[in-house]
């Protein structure tokens, strides 16, 4: 820029001049050679380059006069503007495009198609929001509500734990919490147990404590006691007759070991003396000659008496109650008589009469045979063994089985009723139901014993040939064959 100072200094003091003779061509030719000198240094090379290193500089910008919105976007994210510019430099037009950018949750940007669509979507499921927050205000109302009745009810328990000690009872101090201040309290007898009865639930007392005391005391001494008797070796637990001479008896006990729990163990041979005026005993085949004399002395009879002689048996249920043993059966097996089984039923057999009319026999209760010789056997351990098809067993297998079982139902005809479904045992004409209909409709298995016997006899009957009972070498020893429902599933077992 031009500098004027000393210009205007001039200036101010050639006005100041009041002599007219004082305005001299000299001076003011002074002033106007300055004013030459001052031109001359304002148009100096210098000021030229600024002005050129301007012009220079605003020809590489341009000027924007106009924006517009794109009418086209690459993607859903992004727009774009349109710019219009003139360049400083030559006076041309030009269009350029700038994007803008999505807003995000960091930064400010455009709004997108998918912020669109997700305003859309918000609105479609406004009235499911305002459903919802209509059933949490209904919630809340409530839990208010529930609130208001813990508060109404001012304290709530918070902890049991046991009181002070009694011989018969038990105190609870129940621990309870003042919702409306935040205090506890704790009340000692808040809650009783009494003692357990024998007709319901309870504490246990200090009786019971004392009772429970004694008792471990008697076990204890009768676990002692149990173990003296076992160190006592054996008990008897049966016998069999293994002699029979003209004056005496031999008798074989066998027995139990108490400290293994071994069966039939031989324990003893004990033989029973002819009986004497000085002492019982057994009566000899002598004495059986010296009373058929007597008779015949004192009755003047030629008849003679045969003495009929009747074997010991005994009968064992092991306890399984699986299978059934007879004490004595070897020896009569040896002997060469026959085991036969009984029913204690009544029955009525059929007849022929002189005319040859089929015909009803008289009614007979009490021990009827149940089959023929072949029907039982008996075992090398004395277990009684039945023929599998010697009763009809609708509900039982029978093709892949022995021929001779020992279990309790082989025994039992038990059949189902076609029309109610319930089961039965046959019994001459009527029968026996295993299951009983109670008042309300439902049914009952029902405990059932029937009455069985088993003997021996001196010889073997064929199919349909009658035992004559006086042929028995054994009394009729009797067992039972019942239900057992003990499990919940109904079974058959051998009971004394």
């Amino acid at each position: 820029m031009i500098d004027t100072n000393q210009l205007t200094s001039l200036i101010s003091a050639f006005r100041v001049e009041t002599e007219k003779e004082s305005i001299s061509p000299e001076s003011v030719g002074k002033l106007l050679q300055y004013l030459t000198n001052l031109l001359a240094g304002a148009s100096s090379d210098t000021e030229r380059q600024v002005l050129d290193d301007w012009k220079a500089l605003l020809s590489q910008y341009s000027v924007v006069y106009d924006i517009s919105h794109a009418t086209g976007m690459s993607d859903m994210q992004t727009m774009f503007l349109t710019l219009r510019l003139r360049k400083l430099s030559n006076g041309q037009t030009l269009t350029a495009s700038v994007p803008l950018s999505a807003a995000t949750d960091l930064k400010a940007g455009v709004m997108t198609a998918q912020h669109v669509q997700a305003i859309m979507s918000l609105q479609a499921t406004q009235s499911q929001a305002n459903g919802n927050i209509s059933a949490l205000q209904t919630t809340v109302g409530q839990h208010t509500n529930q609130l208001f009745i813990i508060q109404s009810a001012g304290y709530v328990v918070t902890g049991i734990s046991q009181g002070n000690g009694h011989s018969s009872k038990i105190n609870l101090a129940v621990t309870k919490h003042d919702v409306r201040t935040g205090e506890d309290f704790v009340f000692g007898a808040g809650c009783t147990i009494n003692g357990a009865t024998a007709q319901q639930a309870g504490a246990m007392t200090a009786a019971h404590v004392q009772s429970l005391t004694n008792a471990k005391t008697d076990i204890t001494t009768l676990q002692s006691q149990m173990r003296n008797v076992r160190s006592a070796g054996a008990v008897v637990s049966g016998a069999q007759v293994f002699l029979i001479d003209s004056n005496r008896v031999g008798i074989q006990l066998f027995g139990y070991d108490l400290a293994t729990g071994e069966h039939d163990i031989e324990l003893q041979e004990l033989y029973l003396a002819a009986a004497s005026q000085y002492g019982a005993g057994v009566m000899t085949a002598q004495h059986v000659q010296q009373l058929n004399a007597l008779r015949q002395a004192v009755f003047n009879s030629d008849g003679y008496t045969v003495q009929k002689t009747y074997y010991p048996l005994a009968i064992e249920i092991n306890l399984g109650k699986d299978a059934l043993r007879l004490r004595g059966a070897q020896y009569l097996k040896e002997k060469g008589f026959m085991p036969y089984l009984f029913r204690y039923t009544r029955k009525r057999n059929r007849i022929i009469d002189i005319n040859g009319n089929r015909l009803h026999g008289e009614i007979r209760k009490g021990w009827n045979v149940l089959g023929d010789g072949t029907t039982v056997q008996i075992g090398p351990l004395g277990e009684v063994k039945i023929r599998k098809d010697a009763v009809k067993h609708p509900n039982i297998d029978l093709e892949d089985i022995d021929d001779y079982q020992t279990e309790p139902k082989f025994f039992v005809s038990e059949k189902v009723d076609e029309a109610t479904g319930r089961p039965y045992v046959p019994f001459g004409k009527s029968r026996i139901d295993l299951v009983l209909k109670q008042q309300n409709g439902t049914l009952k298995p029902r405990k059932v014993s029937l009455l069985y016997g088993i003997a021996f006899a001196s010889y073997k009957t064929g199919k349909r040939e009658r035992l004559d009972i006086g042929k028995l070498v054994t009394p009729i020893i009797p067992f039972h064959v019942s239900t057992d429902l003990s499990t919940g599933n109904r079974r058959w077992i051998f009971e004394r």
